[in-house]
């Protein structure tokens, strides 16, 4: 038993800490949502975790639009959309089609916390 394990401390509620499996569990998963595109219909939508986030930077850190091409094909959930396709989507849409997207999947993944400042 670790020394902290079930121990009471008076006027604080018991605290439940967090398992391995807590940890390593892909919890971007869970926040999804449907998202409406102009003139194109509703995809579903997800965060990303940050494992995905860091992948993306290291397999191109020099290539913006590559790494758009990974997050969309991991954040998009409905329909499935693989880089290839996202590539041909970056291709076909208007600037801010993509951009106000990348918005909302930022927001959701939590990146957005804590950039504005006074």
């Amino acid at each position: 038993m670790l020394p902290y394990e079930n121990e009471v401390v008076p006027d604080v509620a018991p605290r439940k800490y967090a398992t391995a499996d807590d940890l390593t569990r892909n919890r971007s998963k869970v926040n999804e949502e449907d998202y409406e595109l102009a003139e194109v219909g509703w995809i579903r939508i997800r965060g990303i975790s940050r494992g995905e986030f860091l992948i993306a930077q290291k397999r191109f850190p020099d290539d913006m639009a590559a790494q758009e091409r990974y997050i969309l094909s991991r954040a998009v959930i409905v329909p499935t959309v693989t880089e290839a396709i996202a590539g041909e989507w970056q291709e076909a849409s208007g600037i801010q089609e993509i951009n106000a997207l990348a918005l909302k999947i930022n927001e959701m993944s939590g990146l957005n916390k804590g950039a504005d400042k006074s």
